[in-house]
């Protein structure tokens, strides 16, 4: 008895559970179809990696959404103010050619300062008149005044001409005209029905400064000859050294880009004795800013 009893103690000293301590961190385990177990933990530093790209996407669409309404306010601002300071220079240019009509049906130019010269003394040339008789008594009395005054009249005008040879000659430096037009597309052609002369060109305003660019245009028929008195001038006008000298009787324009300017000579006596044109194109100033010469006969419409 007393070996089956030890017998059974060994047994169950055998069988009896060792001690375990569980693990509780959390893993991840993949189980496939046939049941075999893999280790996930690979996964852990995807989802991380996830995680952080979202935070930084999130940061930097909040970050442009900012700076998207920030420039998006500003360029409405700036289109509203480009709106109304157009909307000015429009009222503006309009109400300038208002102005200039007006000036033209007067007839009147606009008046341009001018630099105000200071006057130079000149020298007086007295008239002398004969003097009437006068007794010897009076004469000889009134002598010393008049040898007076007659000296201060002598004397006067030669002052004068001193001061005026001591003034130096304020040399006026030449003044330098810019070119604020062009002209293009220019055609001289003729009308078979009529007998008309159609003249056609392109202005263009090339001044540097803004603003429109206005003044008067002059057109110079011409035959094979020099003789200015054969010269057809429209709008009539007296030449001086070929070039029209009354400046208030051109064509008035006013661009501020770009206009097409279009005009008929009507019956300009024989057409084909007119074998040239020129076109003269003067500023607000009267000066000359462009000259063109073209041949009528080969003017292409």
């Amino acid at each position: 008895m007393d070996n089956r009893s030890k017998v059974k103690q060994i047994e169950t000293g055998q069988s009896r559970p060792k001690p375990y301590k569980q693990n509780r961190r959390a893993r991840i385990i993949i189980v496939d179809d046939f049941g075999e177990m893999k280790s996930g933990e690979y996964l852990k530093f995807f989802v991380k990696l996830l995680s952080i790209i979202s935070c930084v996407c999130i940061l930097a669409g909040s970050l442009f959404y900012h700076f998207y309404t920030g420039l998006s306010r500003e360029t409405r601002i700036i289109k509203e103010r480009l709106t109304l300071a157009e909307k000015k220079v429009f009222e503006l240019t309009r109400e300038k050619e208002i102005l200039m009509a007006r000036l033209v049906l007067s007839g009147k130019d606009p008046v341009i300062a001018k630099e105000k010269e200071e006057a130079l003394p000149v020298a007086t040339i007295e008239e002398k008149f004969p003097a009437s008789p006068v007794p010897e008594g009076e004469d000889r009395i009134n002598d010393p005044l008049k040898e007076d005054h007659e000296k201060i009249k002598m004397n006067t005008p030669l002052n004068k001409m001193d001061d005026l040879s001591d003034t130096p000659f304020e040399t006026e430096s030449p003044r330098i005209i810019e070119k604020t037009v062009d002209l293009e597309k220019f055609t001289v052609v003729k009308d078979g029905e009529t007998g008309d002369i159609l003249v056609r060109f392109d202005i263009r305003n090339i001044s540097k400064k803004a603003g429109d660019v206005s003044g008067r245009i002059f057109t110079v028929l011409k035959p094979d000859n020099d003789y200015e008195d054969q010269w057809l001038v429209v709008p009539k006008s007296a030449i001086i050294n070929g070039i029209p000298s009354e400046y208030r009787k051109g064509q008035y324009f006013s661009i501020a880009h770009f206009k097409p300017v279009k005009f008929r000579v009507k019956h300009p006596g024989y057409s084909d004795f007119y074998k040239r044109a020129s076109v003269f194109v003067f500023n607000e100033q009267e000066d000359l800013i462009f000259e063109k010469l073209i041949n009528i006969t080969d003017s292409v419409e």
